[in-house]
């Protein structure tokens, strides 16, 4: 009898265990999202298009939010701010080792259903280091991967202020 009722209870949680997702949405109403072009206040050339693409391709790959561009359920509009980029160490030759890339963005996501602003900063900057030498432990290499990391943190920030409920 004992046998029975352990293997129906572990019949029950694995029948429930399928419906569990790592992800988790704070706003369910919410299905698409239009990511509107951002504007490049920058020095950076083409820095507010890719921010736009690489945003798109992450919201899709990610599953929680479709983007469309027709009958959106919420609006992400942004900008890019700023770009800076300096020589972050030296070696102890004295020599550049790393440099740091900053960039600003303003942030607005706002729920189009119920007319209400999710998700704005205006002041968010997010930094990364590339290497220019073999002896630094920066992660990155060059200054392309580097930017593109910024922009994945970007997306990452945007999610866990907004659409992740903890």
């Amino acid at each position: 009898m004992v046998k029975i009722i352990i293997s129906l209870s572990c019949l029950a949680l694995l029948i429930t265990g399928c419906a569990y997702s790592v992800f988790s949405n704070a706003y369910p109403h919410l299905k698409k999202i239009r990511i509107a072009a951002f504007d490049n206040r920058s020095t950076e050339f083409d820095l507010g298009e890719k921010s736009l693409n690489m945003l798109s391709s992450a919201f899709r790959d990610d599953g929680r939010l479709r983007p469309v561009t027709q009958s959106p359920d919420c609006l992400l509009e942004g900008s890019v701010t700023s770009f800076e980029e300096k020589i972050y160490s030296f070696d102890s030759a004295n020599n550049v080792q790393d440099y740091q890339i900053r960039i600003g963005f303003k942030i607005s996501l706002t729920d189009l259903i119920n007319n209400q602003t999710i998700y704005e900063n205006n002041a968010l900057v997010i930094s990364e280091l590339y290497a220019v030498s073999t002896e630094s432990s920066a992660k990155f290499n060059n200054r392309e991967d580097a930017i593109d990391e910024i922009i994945n943190n970007l997306f990452k920030n945007i999610i866990q202020n907004s659409l992740e409920n903890w």
